[in-house]
């Protein structure tokens, strides 16, 4: 039973004063990198096209599918009408400002995600890389989808790892209508919703038919939320060029026969590449603190097997309590 004020409780509960004001100059600092000169920097050659097309669909109600005929879903091109509505004589703030919105929505995402996961200080501090990330940034502020597939990359799988924990049928119907809707924003979409079937390895149980009874649950729910998909996502077909949006694909994903004749064409050149991609597109910040991270978890560990195997080693007189090092061990990690 829904109950909001179970909801302010919580949320009074879990942040105090200096919680919201840090999250408030987060948020400020977001608004603040993506606002600011929104307009003036030059136009990227996709972003005329789009916004034109969300021109022509915001006059023309009988081409408000206007994008399929490019192959291109038509989300980007809803969400700017409001905004060129408000902004008539400055489309391309209008447009971009969709992107600044769908970057904010990204963010929260972010924080919820994290929040849940690891608590609340590691939402503030991941909240925080995604406003100063040059990637996320730089989408964050340019008349792309590529921020709105962000935002449903993360809410996607937040839905999909609280269904895999808690497999209830309202987050089912939750994570379908989500996933639907920025379905209609880029095809690659399916790609993280079908990432959810490998969720119930998350919460792995030791009793293996209690975790097959769960995970059989799961997939049912979660068959839901694909099914809810795509009846949105088929809304498309009200468009006579919805054909293109598969043959639009093929210019960036290999068929099924290509899969089969030719399955590593292009596999060992993505491999190499994906790294320095990464590297690339974080700005240089995100794999210097992953190793950092790395290091400092690895010294830990060592840290704590050493103090157990001495605890063990020094203090322990009879020789069959030794097993006290292989729990210590485990616990550790």
């Amino acid at each position: 039973m829904f109950d909001i004020f179970k909801i302010f409780s919580f949320l009074k509960k879990s942040f105090s004063k200096k919680d919201v004001l840090i999250m408030s100059l987060i948020i400020g600092l977001f608004f603040l990198t993506r606002l600011i000169n929104l307009d003036k920097f030059p136009i990227f050659s996709d972003e005329g096209i789009y916004i034109r097309w969300a021109k022509v669909a915001w006059h023309d109600a009988s081409w408000r599918f206007i994008s399929l005929t490019d192959g291109k879903q038509p989300l980007q091109t809803w969400g700017t009408i409001p905004f060129l509505k408000f902004f008539p004589d400055n489309a391309l703030l209008a447009g971009r400002l969709f992107s600044v919105m769908t970057g904010f929505i990204a963010l929260s995402g972010t924080f919820t995600l994290l929040f849940f996961l690891f608590g609340k200080t590691s939402a503030i501090i991941g909240s925080f890389l995604y406003v100063i990330t040059p990637y996320f940034l730089f989408f964050d502020r340019i008349s792309l989808v590529d921020s709105a597939v962000n935002a449903g990359f993360i809410w996607i799988l937040f839905f999909t790892i609280i269904l895999a924990k808690y497999r209830k049928l309202e987050t089912a119907l939750i994570l379908g209508f989500t996933a639907g809707f920025f379905l209609l924003a880029k095809s690659s979409v399916k790609m993280f919703l079908m990432l959810g079937a490998f969720s119930p390895l998350l919460f792995l149980e030791k009793e293996w038919k209690k975790f097959l009874k769960n995970s059989v649950n799961y997939y049912f729910l979660f068959a839901i939320s694909i099914v809810i998909a795509i009846v949105i996502y088929n809304v498309q077909r009200l468009s006579p060029f919805f054909q293109f949006v598969d043959k639009k694909n093929l210019t960036f994903v290999m068929s099924f026969d290509e899969l089969i004749k030719t399955p590593f064409q292009y596999f060992l050149n993505n491999i190499k590449l994906t790294p320095l991609y990464i590297w690339w597109e974080s700005g240089f910040i995100m794999p210097i603190l992953a190793i950092f991270g790395m290091l400092y978890d690895i010294f830990w560990i060592i840290i704590l097997n050493l103090s157990c195997l001495f605890f063990v080693t020094y203090f322990q007189k009879i020789k069959k309590y030794f097993y006290h090092f292989d729990y210590c061990r485990r616990l550790v990690f």
